[in-house]
């Protein structure tokens, strides 16, 4: 009688083991969304303005940093998503299903998940005539600024949407722009992590050094 009674519990327990395993399953596997519309209301839903328009936070405190963590590339899991969004911590306000709806969770989530990883630099082509000027050392930085900072900062350091680099070294020192660049301030993305890596941020500090 003992073991009989042994023995079911241990088959009840496998059971809710086994039944648990799916749920938890269920609930960390995304459901399908639309990745179209899922940019809609993560910009229509304000979500851009503390985690910018492709989930790329900074989550710095700063006047005119996005104040939200990175979400993109590669979200967090589905169901830890969509309870952050139902029932958040810190300041984040609650998107409710009057709000936001099941649907459009999956949604946005979608869209973030589609964001892709970025391109190794000398993967690129159209960086391969890349002049580097005075930074022979440092070939890697100069790609790697041609392909993520010369859109704003000018091909050479001379400025444009962004501030000029030119004689940044006068200003900091190759350690101190890598720490910028890691968590910048205004409206700066921040690239890392996620689109560059600690060696990236590094080599890209060393070649601003070297702008005149």
């Amino acid at each position: 009688m003992q073991r009989l009674h042994a023995f079911a519990i241990a088959s009840f327990c496998v059971a809710t083991l086994v039944g648990g395993a799916g749920m938890l399953s269920a609930q960390t596997t995304a459901p399908a969304g639309d990745v179209a519309r899922g940019h809609q209301l993560f910009v229509a839903d304000g979500c851009y303005e503390c985690h910018n328009y492709n989930g790329q936070g900074t989550g710095s405190r700063k006047p005119g940093a996005g104040p939200g963590p990175n979400l993109a590339p590669g979200p967090i899991p589905f169901a830890a998503f969509e309870h952050q969004l139902r029932t958040p911590r810190a300041t984040m306000p609650p998107f409710d299903a009057k709000i936001l709806s099941d649907q459009g969770v999956a949604d946005i989530y979608a869209y973030l998940a589609s964001q892709p990883p970025a391109k190794n630099a000398h993967s690129i082509p159209l960086l391969a005539v890349v002049t580097v000027g005075t930074a022979t050392n440092t070939p890697a930085g100069a790609v790697i600024y041609s392909a993520n900072c010369a859109a704003c900062h000018g091909a050479s350091g001379q400025g444009g949407v962004g501030p000029a680099l030119r004689g940044e070294s006068s200003r900091k020192d190759a350690s101190a722009v890598a720490a910028f660049v890691k968590n910048p301030a205004g409206v700066m993305p921040k690239l890392d992590p996620g689109m560059l890596s600690d060696s990236d941020v590094n080599a890209v500090a060393a070649y601003v050094e070297t702008l005149r």
